[in-house]
């Protein structure tokens, strides 16, 4: 089967899906998100720690695949770290949380208000996003990842303490889920100036750990509230969620998002049921397919869950599951973008 040509710019596919308008074909993310560091030569650390380069390297890879959507995003604890928390950064891969900022309640005293543009890693992300956009901000859209007040939290006092915390010390979780939703609208703020699509993702708030419930009490009014500030700068609401979301949908969905990217879930269930309320973005299998699988499996499940979900009421994006892994070969990447160019014309069938 020939590979059809693209029609329209990626900016426009999606900018056309969001407004309900015509678009050529599915848009296409393969979220390549450390591993754009190959891409311009650099180590993942390189990368991490330097805003031109990170900025680079999501522009080469751009170029490279033809991706729909440019994903900045390195590490969930850069705000966190911001505020003190101290990570470790291997060569390769993406950093993670060593040591966390809070050990006792006493510490909560060490949380501050965060300057962008000087704190922590946080202007990486700014100065990365204006590159992009000055490159190639004509023709796609520059979505800059972000922890979400949850992750932000689970980054500041660690993840099994604040599961802890839920049960034992409620005031304590209320506590960080302030200061983190907080000091994200002032990222918000920032990057939106210099033209990046925010994309709140909440790895540690999936329904693989946590109940409706407590999502419900302590994730949905924070999210719902930084939803609510993207959505009044006129933007598109984007979240992600890893692992199994569909014990937390309802109320996830109750924060407004415009599209919710999904990961470990039947992506045509949650097209059947929620499909009329939320446009889907999902779900390629980022180990077993993409990582580990051939292009002829990686072209078969992209058919697979076009057939499922493809023609999901409020719009349907193609993409990862979660974060394509660094070392993914790239003819897996080729092939799940061709093949959503064959099986995703519009009209479906």
């Amino acid at each position: 089967m020939n590979i059809p040509e693209d029609r329209m710019t990626p900016k426009e596919r999606i900018g056309s899906l969001l407004q309900g308008k015509p678009i050529d074909r599915v848009p296409c993310v393969p979220v390549v998100l450390n591993g754009c560091a190959r891409e311009a030569g650099y180590t993942v650390k390189e990368m991490t720690l330097d805003g031109e380069k990170f900025g680079k390297a999501n522009v080469a890879t751009y170029k490279k695949y033809g991706l729909d959507m440019i994903c900045l995003l390195d590490a969930t604890g850069t705000t966190a770290e911001a505020a003190g928390t101290k990570l470790n950064y291997p060569d390769e891969n993406a950093a993670f949380v060593e040591d966390p900022l809070i050990k006792s309640k006493d510490d909560l005293k060490k949380l501050r208000p965060l300057d962008p543009t000087k704190d922590g890693r946080l202007n990486n992300y700014l100065v990365a996003t204006e590159y992009c956009v000055s490159e190639v901000g004509n023709e796609v859209f520059v979505g800059v990842l972000f922890a979400g007040p949850f992750t932000t939290s689970a980054c500041l006092i660690g993840t099994e303490a604040l599961l802890k915390a839920i049960f034992k010390d409620k005031e304590t979780v209320h506590h960080l889920m302030r200061w983190s939703t907080d000091v994200t609208k002032t990222f918000l703020d920032e990057l939106v100036k210099r033209g990046g699509v925010p994309v709140m993702c909440e790895p540690v708030a999936t329904g693989s750990i946590l109940s409706g419930k407590t999502f419900s009490g302590f994730v949905e009014p924070y999210l719902k509230e930084l939803n609510d500030h993207v959505k009044a700068k006129g933007l598109p609401v984007l979240n992600h969620i890893c692992g199994d979301s569909l014990p937390i949908m309802e109320p996830w969905l109750r924060t407004g998002p415009t599209v919710i990217s999904v990961d470990r879930v039947d992506i045509g269930q949650i097209s059947r049921q929620f499909g009329n309320q939320v446009g889907l973005m999902g779900n390629v299998n980022t180990g077993k397919t993409l990582f580990l699988g051939t292009p002829e499996a990686v072209d078969a499940e992209v058919k697979d869950i076009l057939v499922k979900a493809g023609k999901n009421p409020c719009g349907f994006v193609m993409a990862s599951g979660c974060e394509v892994a660094v070392g993914t070969p790239p003819e897996n990447i080729f092939a799940m973008m061709n093949a959503t160019r064959k099986y995703g014309q519009y009209p479906l069938t």
